[in-house]
């Protein structure tokens, strides 16, 4: 496994993109679970697609949260084709979707409790309970749907604070940037935490609420288009798609004008 420290990041306006593929990935989050130290700070995920990184450049808050986080995967298609782009290298999609239930088997494996935070009502206690179910011996601390995204930790529940601060890893469903903020403002509550992720819809997908791209939609990154198409609602959100796209070539148009100007 590549130390933390020393994996390499490309960065796509603004944003590192971590160069782990999944395997080193899973390999890293296996690490942390495993370390025994309470000391070793909570590894902050965040499965970065196009729509985030346009996000990040409007909200300055949101791309210093992104800065400090531990690992920034490439969730979208987008984000892998704009490596590829700007720095001809391969960087696998590792995205939330796919992460929650491998995360979940290594702690099942390991004893590690884990909290399902987030989504709207009943979606997160069901996909805990479809996990589980596919999962023996997952340790599942709690689920909770906050009546806002913003809720502050001390306004939560009393037992909800004390289930999540008891969890070794939680998964948060907010949406972003609303997620990575939460993230950011309460991780310091979060006293047995060593992994937590923004994972967005995903407990919607294990849950069965949005059925998930056919493979082959997501093996051509076609994914974005099955969703549109289940989901025409979400065309606001597409629009950011080419000015993600717009944008990466500026960036890379500057860069090779940057080395090709006169010293």
């Amino acid at each position: 496994m590549i130390p933390l420290q020393k994996i390499e990041k490309y960065p796509v306006l603004g944003i590192d993109i971590s160069s782990y593929s999944k395997h080193e990935f899973f390999e890293a989050i296996e690490s942390r679970l495993s370390d025994p130290d309470p000391a070793t700070p909570p590894l902050f995920v965040v499965t970065v697609n196009p729509e985030i990184i346009i996000e990040s450049i409007v909200d300055s808050e949101f791309k210093d949260i992104l800065k400090q986080s531990g690992v920034n995967t490439a969730d979208g298609v987008g984000v892998s084709w704009a490596v590829r782009f700007i720095y001809r290298q391969n960087v696998e999609r590792i995205t939330g979707s796919d992460s929650v239930e491998e995360i979940c088997k290594l702690c099942s494996r390991l004893s590690q409790k884990v909290y399902f935070f987030g989504a709207a009502p009943g979606v997160a206690s069901r996909a805990a309970e479809i996990l589980q179910e596919r999962i023996d011996g997952l340790l599942v601390a709690g689920t909770y749907s906050p009546a806002a995204r913003d809720i502050p930790f001390d306004d939560l529940p009393v037992d909800v604070q004390k289930s999540l601060a008891s969890s070794s890893v939680v998964f948060v469903a907010l949406g972003a940037p609303a997620q990575e903020k939460w993230i950011h403002k309460n991780l310091g509550k979060l006293s047995c935490c060593k992994l937590i992720v923004g994972i967005g819809g995903s407990f919607d997908f294990i849950a069965g609420q949005v059925k998930r791209a056919p493979v082959a939609f997501q093996k051509s990154g076609l994914e974005w288009a099955y969703r549109l198409w289940l989901q025409p609602s979400r065309w606001k959100r597409m629009v950011k798609l080419p000015l993600f796209a717009l944008n990466v070539m500026l960036l890379k148009s500057s860069m090779n004008g940057m080395k090709n100007a006169p010293h």
